[in-house]
């Protein structure tokens, strides 16, 4: 691929159909990949990063998890908690998060209408980690420890 252009519609973008942390399975957490997909070789054809679109219903969260990659996340939509480490942030519109390798994180809704944000990976990385029990102590003695969601997408594969 040299070049794509996704267009956006109401319903989501044209041609992308709306996955969830598993493969035909929408319950909390809706994921749109925009731009590129997971490769197990940096030799396979195609785009480096793969650009996703996640959005979050009210009450929900994304997984609590670690991984060996780093993520580059951009907030589209409405209003929510990060988790990065142990630090909690109130994010919204255009709000710009970083996480680093192996930094536990977690995307909480914390409105009444979707949440969503756009999130760059690259291409060819490891799988989610769940966190040690020690890791999930740290949280919940920490601020982000009152609204953590350790269960949330616990049993699914990585994305």
């Amino acid at each position: 691929m040299r070049h794509k252009v996704v267009r956006k519609n109401p319903a989501g973008w044209a041609g992308i159909t709306p996955e969830g942390y598993r493969e035909g399975a929408i319950d909390g957490a809706a994921r749109h990949t925009l731009i590129g997909a997971r490769k197990s070789d940096a030799a396979q054809p195609g785009p480096t990063i793969e650009l996703r679109y996640f959005e979050v219903a009210p009450g929900a969260a994304s997984r609590l998890e670690k991984h060996e990659h780093e993520h580059t996340v951009i907030v589209g939509a409405g209003a929510g908690y990060a988790i990065v480490g142990t630090e909690l942030h109130e994010v919204g519109p255009h709000d710009v998060v970083y996480v680093g390798p192996l930094v536990p994180h977690q995307f909480i809704n914390r409105a009444d209408e979707p949440f969503g944000c756009y999130c760059a990976v690259t291409a060819v990385r490891d799988a989610s980690q769940q966190l040690s029990e020690s890791e999930l102590d740290a949280l919940r003695a920490s601020p982000a420890g009152s609204v953590m969601q350790p269960g949330a997408f616990r049993d699914k594969i990585s994305v």
